[in-house]
């Protein structure tokens, strides 16, 4: 039997419970929202005095420290934005996943630079292995002659940051440029796995909207409706709102996570975070 999709989003009736779920989730995501907007983001400026933050600041080494504020900046834009659809309906079926998982990359990818257990040199390193991948990223689209001479200078300087502060670089062959510094860089679905409760399953799963792939449909084959032909069936595309509040709560738990150790690297306790928190559902 053939299958095709349904494509009346603005159709889909919610059951009570799932309407509470996803008022719930909402709720928590404003306030984070609140709390970031009056407290972490005014932080970047003014961390406290002998912070790790502060000393990095006076010693010219703000790498991580800029890495991981643009990420959260990234994240919060993303999920922002899911706050703002759940808001006004209707509700997408694909595009909220994708949202998501923008916002779970950036997740990742900052709590990789402000884990309370690195020391400044590691986190330096790890910032150094984003530049630098940033790089070669940049040097796909920027292929002339002067932008390849200009890019290969720019990792020149990374390296001799990375000895300036006692940071090994790695390459795949002793001929080759540097590949990473200090550790060999972990993709996105190691960092889903060391970092989000879902693991990188979470990841490939909304990876699946993210690229429109049959199998995200083809999933729902139990919830196939009949067609007028009897050889094809109609597979549903709504949001799957159990499915979509729980990953969307272990993101929030990750970055809810990332800006009390962001404001901790900052020299604030931890109460503070926790108290803005309590401020912002006010």
């Amino acid at each position: 039997m053939s299958s095709t999709v349904k494509t009346q989003p603005t159709s889909m009736q919610m059951t009570a419970e799932e309407v509470a779920r996803l008022s719930e989730v909402a709720g928590r995501l404003q306030r984070l929202l609140d709390a970031w907007e009056k407290f972490v983001a005014p932080s970047v400026d003014s961390p406290l005095p002998n912070s790790e933050m502060a000393r990095a600041y006076q010693a010219d080494l703000r790498d991580p420290y800029q890495e991981a504020f643009l990420l959260l900046f990234a994240a919060q834009d993303h999920l922002r934005t899911i706050l703002m659809v759940l808001k006004t309906g209707p509700l997408p079926g694909f595009s909220l996943y994708t949202l998501l998982r923008a916002a779970g990359e950036a997740e990742v990818r900052c709590r990789h630079l402000v884990d309370r257990q690195l020391t400044e040199t590691q986190r330096l390193a790890r910032a150094l292995s984003e530049r630098l991948h940033n790089i070669e990223e940049t040097r796909n689209v920027d292929t002339d002659a002067a932008s390849k001479q200009y890019y290969a200078g720019r990792i020149a300087h990374l390296e001799q940051r990375a000895v300036a502060n006692g940071i090994t670089s790695l390459r795949k062959n002793p001929a080759s440029p540097p590949s990473a510094f200090g550790e060999p860089r972990k993709k996105l679905t190691e960092l889903f796995g060391l970092y989000l409760k879902a693991g990188s399953t979470a990841y490939r799963y909304l990876s699946g909207y993210t690229h429109s792939m049959m199998w995200v449909v083809l999933q729902r084959q139990r919830e196939a409706q009949p067609h007028a032909d009897p050889g094809v069936s109609y597979l549903p595309t709504d949001l799957q709102v159990p499915v979509f509040a729980s990953v969307l709560s272990t993101v929030l738990d990750l970055f809810d996570d990332n800006c009390r150790y962001w404001l901790g690297l900052a020299g604030y306790p931890s109460d503070v975070w926790e108290n803005a928190k309590k401020g912002a559902a006010g």
